[in-house]
């Protein structure tokens, strides 16, 4: 069995993180969507996505249809921001994907900072604060997935751990830190982010 070349993650909060690397092979669709789905029946209410494709390449046609197909059934996202490789053909086929699967929320960005502010304005404090880790890690060379240096933070509980293909030279050993989701108001307010 061949490794798989995407992870899903979620350490804090409501934010979701997805990475996809080169190269993503065929047949990794099923997987891929069953993953998807069970980290989306983890999170509790609604929920934001952070997607690092900054070092992937061309998504193979199952993957994209499996890919399409999770995008349209995600009544909760509230926000989703994808951060582009530099691989055109990459890029004009999320655009495509992007418009297939309806969700106005949902935008493609080739600078990692312009994905940060369009998801800054929803995040909590803590989102952000991992938001922000994510993205200087990218920046210092590093992928947005990598795991947080974040320490102290009581582990909640029932909460299933990131869901991730097998370790591979590319992808860090897990150290997942957790801080619990806290309810939103039905007011729609969005906390202290």
């Amino acid at each position: 069995m061949l490794p798989t070349m995407y992870s899903i993650e979620s350490h804090v909060g409501r934010l979701i993180e997805v990475r996809f690397w080169s190269p993503v092979g065929e047949g990794e669709a099923i997987g891929w969507r069953r993953d998807h789905d069970a980290m989306l029946q983890s999170v509790l209410g609604s929920y934001i996505v952070f997607v690092d494709l900054s070092d992937a390449n061309v998504f193979p046609p199952d993957m994209v249809e499996a890919y399409v197909a999770t995008m349209r059934n995600e009544p909760r996202l509230l926000r989703a921001a994808l951060v582009l490789s530099a691989s055109p053909t990459l890029s004009l086929q999320m655009q495509r994907i992007l418009r297939d699967a309806f969700h106005p929320q949902r935008r493609a960005f080739r600078e990692v900072r312009e994905a940060e502010n369009f998801l800054g304005d929803i995040v909590t404090l803590p989102e952000r604060a991992r938001l922000r880790e994510v993205i200087e890690r990218r920046e210092q060379g590093g992928p947005i997935s990598a795991q947080p240096v974040s320490a102290g933070v009581p582990q909640s509980t029932g909460t299933p751990a990131s869901l991730r293909g097998p370790v591979s030279g590319r992808t860090p050993t897990p150290a997942t830190v957790r801080i619990p989701v806290t309810p939103r108001s039905p007011s729609g307010g969005h906390g202290d982010g």
